[in-house]
């Protein structure tokens, strides 16, 4: 297997995926980052650009990709078009406008950051191959595959083999007897994750290195 050992967190909100995911990725290659519930918030706060389904802001790939890259690290985006993202998850035309608004504006800063932002039909090799160089992956996914409904969600990647996708997934389902135990490092086929990596036609990879 391609890939590393990841800290694992569990979100402590409903809507601090994206954060938790980025925690996790960015523990692993600085110790130093801490990963707690006042970071998780203190991100949430920064990337917080998709109203989700209730009203709470969740976090798109280019406001992740700010708080990764306002902390030093190496940000490298793929995605599968350019502008906003997870638009038609909000249904109140009023908090639509204000998710495009804000994730023009981060679009915005990081081409002004020179932060690659790359149109891509990525594949599991290339997943295999950022990992290989160095690369934690966070990447957007439903939660279909991992837990019975259909939102979007983010994950951190720990590893690829010839079979499976390693997932790092900070929710856990009671319900489902989930763990922290059973949610580090858990295995997904190729196929599986590929069916998870997108959600309402949209695909993002947001790459966290030193």
């Amino acid at each position: 297997m391609v890939g590393r050992k990841l800290p694992y967190y569990n979100q402590s909100t409903d809507f601090t995926c994206g954060p938790s995911s980025l925690m996790m990725a960015m523990t692993a290659l600085d110790k130093t980052q801490p990963i707690d519930r006042a970071h998780e918030l203190q991100l949430w706060r920064e990337a917080n650009t998709v109203f989700m389904g209730k009203g709470h802001p969740g976090s798109s790939p280019y406001g992740l990709a700010l708080a990764g890259w306002r902390r030093g690290f190496h940000i490298t985006l793929w995605l599968s078009k350019r502008g906003p993202y997870l638009l038609k998850y909000q249904k109140k035309a009023d908090l639509r406008k204000v998710s495009d608004l804000v994730q023009r504006e981060d679009e915005k800063l990081l081409k002004a950051a020179k932060v690659p932002m790359l149109l891509k039909k990525w594949t599991i090799a290339d997943l295999k191959s950022a990992i290989e160089s160095g690369a934690v992956p966070l990447v957007l996914v439903s939660t279909n595959v991992f837990h019975g409904d259909n939102g979007p969600h983010w994950v951190a990647i720990s590893g690829v083999d010839d079979e499976n996708v390693y997932v790092n997934d900070p929710w856990i389902t009671r319900k489902k007897r989930q763990t922290p135990k059973s949610q580090t490092a858990r295995p997904a086929t190729h196929a599986d994750f590929m069916k998870m990596a997108l959600y309402d036609g949209e695909r993002a990879v947001v790459l966290v290195s030193n």
